[in-house]
């Protein structure tokens, strides 16, 4: 059985090259065609139009997204409905707010096409560790996407968790938790200097069997032995302000620290702010690990 990809960002290009080592076949399109022609080295099969790229699919087609939620998502859903017929799956994999999920299967239902939203976390690490998928959708046709979700998937990193809109939804919460851990972390490497203690020992003490252990945790003591971690900027605002808006619209609940770390990312764009600058750029360090996020220098 194909499936489909289109978009072969950091994420899409990973997650297709797991699929491929699990023996299964991919038809790939993306804008760029560097990308195609170099997942076809690696045994995917290239296309390089819509029209050539539907064609190569099984009569029952399935099509997972990987681009950036928004506009490049809702024009691409457009576009392939006029192209997918009864029966066909449609998966959006973007970080995107859970009604507009609900509007994509709305969409796709008057068209008779199944649609799934997959929340999809790990990050650049996850070709090798795995992809953490929370999964939104048609219960009763969700068997016919569980091979490819089992294969991107370490042991148990996948759930289906109810109907359209609940992947992103749950997705969103991850967010949530994500960004908060992120900021007592940050908070925790302010409190550490400036009492002068050495924060790459701290955090490799931590990281050994602490109650804070954790993967972020690793990622912070690798970000502080980094040669160029002080010439990071400690503006992380242009890269996560669009991602904590859209996460703050999706939930809506009490959630003071969340607020916390939304008003510090957006301050750290000021230049005239010299709070919190250890912090915020560690932050920055932080997601370039786990995400190769672009970090700016001084």
């Amino acid at each position: 059985m194909k499936i489909g990809f289109i978009g072969l960002g950091r994420m899409g290009f990973g997650m297709v090259k797991r699929l491929l080592k699990h023996k299964h076949e991919v038809v790939v399109w993306n804008r760029s065609q560097d990308k195609t022609d170099e997942l076809a080295k690696k045994g995917a099969i290239s296309s390089y139009d819509l029209d050539e790229f539907v064609s190569k699919l099984d009569s029952t087609k399935i099509v997972w997204l990987m681009l950036p939620a928004g506009k490049a998502t809702d024009d691409m859903i457009k576009l392939l409905l006029k192209k997918l017929k009864k029966g066909d799956i449609l998966i959006d994999g973007a970080n995107d707010f859970y009604k507009n999920a609900e509007k994509h299967d709305k969409m796709c239902r008057a068209k008779e096409v199944h649609f799934f939203d997959i929340g999809v976390s790990g990050g650049t690490h996850g070709l090798k560790n795995g992809y953490t998928l929370m999964i939104g959708g048609e219960k009763k046709v969700f068997g016919k996407i569980k091979p490819f979700c089992k294969s991107l998937a370490p042991k148990n990193g996948y759930g289906y968790f109810g109907k359209a809109g609940s992947g992103h939804f749950v997705k969103s919460v991850h967010n949530i938790i994500e960004y908060v851990y992120l900021q007592g972390i940050a908070e925790g490497v302010e409190l550490l200097d400036k009492k002068k203690i050495d924060l790459k020992k701290a955090f490799g003490v931590w990281k050994s069997a602490s109650v804070v252990k954790s993967w972020l945790v690793d990622l912070t003591e690798m970000a502080l032995k980094r040669p160029d971690f002080n010439k990071i900027s400690p503006n992380i605002s242009s890269v996560t302000i669009k991602e904590l808006n859209d996460t703050k619209k999706s939930i809506k609940g009490f959630t003071p620290a969340f607020d916390v770390a939304t008003k510090i990312r957006k301050d750290s764009s000021n230049q005239k702010d010299k709070e919190f600058l250890l912090g915020k750029k560690t932050i920055a360090a932080i997601r370039r690990e786990f995400g190769s996020h672009a970090v700016t220098k001084k």
